[in-house]
C-alpha cells in the first residue's frame, strides 16, 4: 500500500509580507522527479477540507507531487490575513501565479519536464480558467463546477472585480484547448448552475471527452469522485 508523505511548507508572497500555508503530498510511487499538480479548493474551504485532501492524497498515490495551499482569509493563512475573503478576492486569484513561480524557483529539483497541472473546484476552477488560463507554465487545467460570470452571484461584486475573476473575460476558443483543458460538472449542482458548464465548453471549443457531465452528484461530485479521479489521471497522462 502506498504510504503518503506530507511536507507542510510556507509559500512567501514577498510583496505583501505573508506566507501562504501549504502542504506537499507524495508517495512511494512518486519518482525523485515527477509532474506536479496544484490543488485549488472551493471558497471557504482549505487544504485539509475533504475534497482537496481526497484528491491530493490520491494524485500522490498515482505518482505525482501535489501541492495544496490555504488561500488568503482561509485555513491557516487566515491567521495572517484575517478571514474577510471578499476584501482579498483579487489577491486570492493572483496568488495562483505566485505559487506556480514558487514551484519553479524552489522545487525545480523535483519537477519533471516543467509539467505543472492545476486542479480545482468552484472558485478553484474559476482561478484556473482565469489566472491559470493565461499562465502558459500551467500545462494542464482541470476545472470543476466552475462559474462563467461572477455578475450572476448573489454577492454584488464591483464591475472591475468581476472582469478580473470571471472566466468570461479570459477564456477563448483555440485548438490547443483540447490538449490542455478538462472540465466536469453535475447537472444537479445547487451552487453553480449547470448552464455555466455548457457555456464554458462552447467558449473553449472543447470536445465531449474533455467535458464530462454527471446527472447527479451535486457540488461535491458525490458517488463520482473515484470516476472523476480516474478520468483526471487519464487526461493528465497526455501532457
Amino acid at each position: 500500500m502506498e504510504k503518503i508523505k506530507i511536507e507542510n511548507i510556507d509559500i512567501p508572497i514577498k510583496s505583501d509580507n505573508i506566507n501562504l500555508k501549504g502542504s506537499i503530498y507524495y508517495s512511494s510511487n512518486t519518482s525523485a522527479k515527477a509532474p506536479w499538480i496544484l490543488v485549488l479548493p472551493g471558497l471557504s474551504k482549505h487544504r485539509n477540507s475533504y475534497f482537496a485532501k481526497f484528491y491530493s492524497e490520491n494524485f500522490a498515490k498515482a505518482g505525482y507531487y501535489v501541492l495544496s495551499y490555504d488561500y488568503r482569509a482561509h485555513g491557516e493563512t487566515a491567521k495572517q490575513t484575517g478571514k474577510n475573503w471578499l476584501k482579498k478576492m483579487l489577491q486570492i486569484y493572483s496568488d495562483c501565479n505566485e505559487v506556480i513561480s514558487w514551484i519553479f524557483e524552489e522545487q525545480s529539483n523535483r519537477l519533471l519536464d516543467d509539467k505543472i497541472a492545476l486542479f480545482g473546484r468552484s472558485i478553484g476552477g474559476a482561478i484556473i480558467l482565469t489566472r491559470g488560463f493565461i499562465d502558459e507554465r500551467a500545462k494542464a487545467l482541470i476545472a470543476l463546477c466552475t462559474r462563467y460570470d461572477y455578475s450572476t452571484t448573489a454577492i454584488k461584486f464591483p464591475e472591475e472585480t468581476i472582469k478580473k475573476i470571471s472566466p468570461k473575460y479570459f477564456i477563448k476558443e483555440a485548438p490547443s484547448n483540447n490538449k490542455r483543458i478538462f472540465i466536469a460538472h453535475c447537472k444537479d449542482d445547487p451552487q453553480i448552475p449547470f448552464e455555466n458548464f455548457n457555456i464554458i465548453k462552447k467558449s473553449l471549443g472543447l470536445k465531449d471527452e474533455n467535458a464530462v457531465e454527471y446527472e447527479s452528484g451535486g457540488h461535491s461530485f458525490k458517488d463520482h469522485q473515484e470516476d472523476l479521479l480516474k478520468k483526471s489521471i487519464e487526461f493528465l497522462k497526455k501532457i
